[in-house]
């Protein structure tokens, strides 16, 4: 079977900039990253998926990826090659669910490189305090495999929708240009730490993967409590989870790409490592998935 693989990331990290901090800055910059650090130019991008959430002044339509697919002059002339681009909103699960997506149209040889992005941003000159999401973004290139053994295994994906309540977020528009507001229950947490387990051990057991053979888990930074306990919930030593809470609040959507991106720098992508990408978000939905290095 025709595997993807991961082909190079880049990450726009939280930052205090005085220009160019917008959720478009944010992607068209990792964007620009993700295809330097490889060997393609933005004429082979086939499809271009982005899953961020939070955008500049609230944008809704068109599809925010054609502005950073233009940005990123990715086939924008008339009679450039042609690239499938849109949006794919799922929360902090989006990356994943784009990754899905990607994965199956180059199993199906419908294209052989994709990119996705995801960058979040508050416009908002006076975001309410409960938005603590840091602007950021992150891109992943994922072409074919030419390895049977490299490449993305399973995906799993799982809501539960008896929890939907528990994070919202909407945007007021009977205020001028919009104001976004969030509305987060404190079992919020606890809820998803008792919906990843059972998500990740039904993908283990469908993949033939034993948790002690994870080597590297990529996972959304809900809180430093969540990451903490995350080796415990999934059965994997703690050390091997990427925890960036330290650093900076919950990235959200790109945040799967950014703990890749800090196990990229740390030389934990080694050959051979087997990775598992575990993403939380409102619905509440748990999304999982395997990576072969």
């Amino acid at each position: 079977m025709r595997r993807s693989r991961i082909v190079s990331v880049g990450a726009s990290l939280p930052g205090k900039r005085l220009f160019g901090n917008g959720s478009l800055d944010h992607a068209v910059r990792a964007g620009r990253m993700a295809l330097e650090k490889s060997s393609y130019a933005p004429r082979d991008v086939e499809l271009f998926i982005n899953a961020g959430v939070h955008r500049d002044e609230h944008y809704a339509e068109p599809a925010f990826a054609c502005f950073i697919q233009e940005k990123l002059g990715i086939n924008v002339e008339f009679q450039a090659r042609q690239t499938a681009s849109f949006d794919l909103v799922n929360g902090a699960c989006g990356v994943l669910s784009a990754l899905d997506v990607a994965d199956c149209m180059i199993q199906a040889g419908q294209v052989e490189v994709a990119m996705i992005v995801a960058s979040e941003s508050n416009t908002d000159r006076d975001p309410v305090p409960e938005y603590v999401t840091p602007r950021s973004g992150a891109a992943i290139l994922i072409d074919a495999s030419p390895e049977a053994r490299v490449g993305f295994g399973g995906f799993a994906f799982q809501s539960f929708p008896e929890h939907a309540g528990l994070l919202e977020t909407f945007v007021d528009l009977s205020v001028r240009r919009g104001r976004l507001h969030v509305r987060r229950d404190e079992r919020f947490e606890t809820v998803a730490r008792e919906a990843v387990g059972p998500v990740v051990a039904g993908l283990l057991e469908r993949e033939g993967v034993k948790a002690g053979d994870i080597d590297l888990v990529l996972p959304s930074q809900l809180s430093p409590e969540f990451v903490g306990s995350l080796g415990e919930t999934l059965g994997v030593a703690q050390d091997r989870v990427v925890n960036l809470t330290g650093r900076f609040a919950d990235p959200h959507s790109p945040a799967p790409l950014l703990a890749l991106d800090e196990a990229t720098r740390q030389g934990r992508t080694g050959a051979g490592t087997r990775a598992l990408f575990v993403t939380v978000g409102s619905g509440l939905t748990v999304g999982a998935a395997l990576y072969a290095f």
